[in-house]
């Protein structure tokens, strides 16, 4: 079983470089890459080590939340509404959490 967001990232004040002009961005558009590359560094980690790519990562998630950081206080008021809360947990506004590399990577680096 899953929902929706699996994971969180922050998504806020990104510095990216367009053109040799520096910008602040935000939204799915920096917290995505975030978490790509968090991704790609365990599976290159895995790769050294003689080991295959982690493939489909959610039942891994799921299964071990404590590699991640539970978002417990905040939410995301918008359209005259205070959105969603987190919670310990799974919330509709974090999923599960935020990614602990280290903590991903011991686990990960831990299976065959």
């Amino acid at each position: 079983m899953r929902a929706y967001p699996d994971i969180a990232a922050a998504g806020y004040d990104y510095v990216t470089a367009i053109s040799g002009n520096f910008y602040y961005i935000g939204g799915t558009s920096a917290s995505s890459p975030t978490v790509a590359t968090i991704f790609t560094l365990i599976n290159q980690a895995r790769l050294n080590a003689g080991k295959t790519a982690i493939g489909f990562v959610n039942p891994a998630l799921y299964s071990n939340p404590g590699m991640l950081n539970d978002v417990t206080v905040g939410n995301n008021p918008g359209c005259n509404t205070n959105g969603f809360s987190a919670a310990p947990g799974w919330d509709p506004l974090s999923g599960l959490g935020t990614p602990n590399y280290p903590a991903m990577l011991q686990y990960w680096m831990s299976l065959p």
